[in-house]
């Protein structure tokens, strides 16, 4: 066995207990070890830290929506024909809300699962465009709440886990890609809603 087979947290293991082979002989250097604990740390920082400004992100986009003048906005208006109403994009983010966190939270202790929606059926099923506009609000903003909370304390341990997104073809991609691309979509559709 060599050092690259042995993974980061078996080395600190091993650099904590001070084990040796069966042949008496060390596994791998003292200094290789501390090099690669300095990695193992220098990784998991740069992880957690990702993450916490990805929430931090997060929170910036939800608190800069909430504090404009929602309540003037007609929320009724259709860009066109066939587009979703300013209510119905509000519906989809909370569907997108409701799906990634469920992406979030199962990455924690499972990979390499399917978990898809149909966004426009979705939001068709759900009536978001006779709902109550202020309820809306409050369910978006305490599911982003909760997203927030996930991610902070997201375990850097897990972070390169990978979920399938795909519809039609297998899709997959990382917990810190799901979130960064989350915070990416919701900002693309709350300046729809500002632009009118």
């Amino acid at each position: 066995m060599n050092m690259r087979q042995l993974s980061s947290e078996s080395l600190l293991v091993l650099l904590a207990r001070g084990q040796e082979n069966h042949l008496s002989r060390p596994l791998v250097s003292g200094n290789d070890l501390r090099e690669a604990c300095n990695r193992h740390f220098i990784r998991k920082s740069l992880f957690k830290s990702t993450m916490k400004e990805i929430a931090r992100n997060l929170e910036k986009t939800l608190m800069d929506f909430l504090h404009t003048d929602l309540l003037s906005k007609n929320w009724n208006y259709k860009a066109g024909p066939n587009k979703w109403s300013k209510k119905e994009i509000i519906g989809h983010l909370i569907d997108s809300a409701q799906i990634n966190l469920q992406r979030f939270v199962r990455s924690t202790y499972t990979e390499n699962f399917t978990l898809t929606y149909d966004q426009v059926e979705w939001v068709d099923a759900q009536h978001y465009i006779s709902a109550d506009i202020e309820e809306l609000l409050e369910l978006w903003r305490l599911l982003n709440r909760q997203i927030i909370r996930v991610l902070v304390n997201y375990p850097t341990h897990r972070l390169q886990i990978q979920s399938d997104t795909g519809k039609t073809a297998v899709c997959f991609h990382t917990v810190e890609h799901l979130a960064q691309d989350y915070v990416n979509h919701l900002n693309h559709h709350l300046k729809s809603i500002e632009l009118v």
